[in-house]
């Protein structure tokens, strides 16, 4: 079979497995169409083809790398061709069926009672539906192979060893959400051991990471490329890129935008964060707002949602996801050497205040437009600001 035909089958077959449109392209096909580019549609497929292009294009055969040692996107490109792979051998595509979900699965009473106390217990801390959502699938799925009248120190290190093909992100979150709920359990009286020194020590010094920052050259170039991109959503991603390149704004904020947000009359725009729920007010400049009026006036469909953004059939963007998916995609096909770069729409965050202290903006000033509630949030970006840090370099000693 070649490989057009090959990847049109598989699209197919996602599709039949009831996955949505967006999730196809970008965990599958988005990936699968860099091999078509790369040689004949209509050469016959084979194993060794997908090992020679992604040694190509990264220097190395993902399909032989640890998964839990691989970044996320090189991660999902492993897990993209594996699944191609296994397509063309087998004609079915690994765990895609949403029929036989572990999450549709019941529990035993002991497990369904600990867990739905734990959602509700974490509901009252003030979780946000999707974490409530991710907590309730990953603890659901744990307790329908390990439930906890059985629960061992055997157990939940066989638990660890399946985490081994989950991607370093992957098995942290999964790991600190189940050792929470493990203590409730404990502390609730569902269980009588606690579990807690079993589960490795993975605590992270905060504001210690390095965030991912790009020079507004490469900002420009891609916005470029959605701004001359064909497609059906143009106008609206552009849109989109301007708002979180200008602004700052989180992939959420700009999900939950509404049309009452915009103040054309005094030019400004006022949104309640996603993440904190504070107002945040801004001027609306003229790129903001050109991008913005162009995305209202020509292609926004006919709509009763008060959201800005929507999908062609005029609902709500679901999920902050697309806002991400957007913008990675965007830096992944603008030609930018992106070196290791984290490049979703988070990282235009990072790269307006990283940009803006080189230009000598007071970190107050940073926090004020990012929406920080702590300026202590803000310092992070100190420490990628290359040009001030050159300033306090030292002279290295001459020892005789």
């Amino acid at each position: 079979m070649n490989t057009q035909e090959l990847i049109e089958n598989a699209c197919n077959c996602l599709k039949n497995q009831k996955f949505k449109d967006s999730t196809i392209y970008h965990n599958f096909r988005s990936f699968w169409n860099g091999l078509l580019k790369s040689t004949d549609v209509y050469t016959e497929f084979s194993h060794q083809m997908v090992s020679d292009y992604l040694t190509r294009k990264y220097g190395e055969n993902l399909l032989l790398a640890q998964p839990a040692n691989l970044p996320l996107k090189e991660y999902r490109i492993r897990h993209a061709f594996h699944s191609l792979i296994y397509f063309y051998n087998y004609r079915l595509i690994p765990s895609s069926s949403l029929a036989s979900s572990t999450v549709r699965k019941d529990l035993l009473e002991l497990d369904s009672r600990s867990l739905n106390t734990y959602i509700s217990y974490v509901k009252d801390k003030g979780y946000s539906q999707t974490s409530l959502s991710y907590s309730y699938n990953t603890i659901h799925n744990y307790l329908v192979t390990y439930p906890l009248a059985t629960i061992s120190d055997s157990q939940l290190l066989n638990y660890f060893n399946t985490l081994s093909y989950c991607s370093k992100q992957t098995v942290r979150s999964k790991m600190r959400l189940l050792k929470r709920f493990l203590r409730y359990s404990y502390e609730a009286g569902f269980i009588s051991h606690d579990c807690s020194a079993l589960f490795p020590s993975n605590k992270l010094r905060s504001h210690t990471e390095i965030p991912s920052v790009f020079t507004p050259k490469e900002i420009y170039q891609v916005l470029q490329y959605i701004k001359e991109a064909s497609g059906g959503n143009s106008k609206r991603n552009y849109a989109i890129a301007v708002l979180i390149a200008v602004y700052g704004f989180r992939a959420g904020d700009i999900m939950k935008m509404k049309l009452s947000d915009i103040d054309w009359e005094n030019q400004s725009i006022t949104i309640v964060q996603s993440k904190t729920s504070n107002l945040l007010t801004h001027r609306i400049l003229d790129c903001a707002g050109d991008a913005l009026a162009d995305y209202l006036l020509n292609e926004r469909c006919t709509s009763n949602c008060e959201y800005i953004f929507l999908k062609n059939n005029g609902s709500e963007i679901g999920s902050s996801i697309t806002i991400s998916a957007i913008i990675f995609t965007a830096f992944t096909n603008a030609g930018i050497h992106l070196n290791g770069r984290k490049h979703g729409s988070h990282c235009m965050r990072h790269s307006l205040a990283s940009n803006m202290l080189s230009n000598n903006s007071s970190i107050y000033e940073i926090s004020k437009v990012l929406g920080h509630a702590s300026v202590d949030t803000t310092r992070i970006y100190a420490k990628v600001d290359v040009n001030h840090l050159r300033l306090c370099e030292l002279e290295v000693p001459l020892y005789e």
